[in-house]
């Protein structure tokens, strides 16, 4: 076939950032407030803080690749240097891609993964594509484009 589109999505930096200072806000206000405890508050809204700094570190590294490469879905999930291959769907196996549909999220689902790298992202699309004789699911990011191509491309498949 020779069909091939690609696309990256990583997590901005400016939304990490605006939660990592809520976060500490937070503690310091707390630390403030419960200035009586002594040295257990201050050594808890650290631990809440380094934590919270180093989530948002690793989550900032993480970013995902989805193509298509004939008649193959491909997402990559890349962390770092790390690159994997975290899904690999063949196009006719694709029953349902888009936003959440009443009908289509009654099924039982065996599986449901999040390959999604925005912090704030409240209605991502989801795919939904048959395993064997499984249902499986997984929320993601794709781009309008991304999509079409699916679509486009599983009806040229099927």
């Amino acid at each position: 076939m020779g069909n091939m589109y690609k696309e990256t999505i990583g997590r901005r930096k400016l939304p990490s950032i605006v939660k990592f200072f809520s976060v500490l806000v937070i503690s310091l206000f707390f630390m403030q407030i419960m200035d009586e405890f002594g040295g257990y508050t201050v050594a808890i809204s650290s631990a809440l803080i380094i934590l919270t700094l180093i989530c948002e570190i690793m989550y900032c590294r993480v970013r995902y690749t989805y193509s298509i490469i004939a008649d193959q879905f491909i997402i990559h999930r890349i962390s770092g240097n790390e690159d994997k291959v975290v899904e690999n769907i063949k196009l006719w196996d694709i029953e349902y891609v888009g936003q959440e549909n009443l009908l289509v999220s009654h099924r039982k689902i065996f599986n449901a993964k999040r390959y999604i790298c925005s912090a704030f992202n409240v209605k991502p699309c989801y795919c939904i594509y048959r395993d064997g004789d499984k249902v499986k699911k997984f929320y993601f990011e794709p781009s309008d484009d991304l999509v079409k191509k699916i679509m486009f491309n599983k009806e040229k498949v099927a």
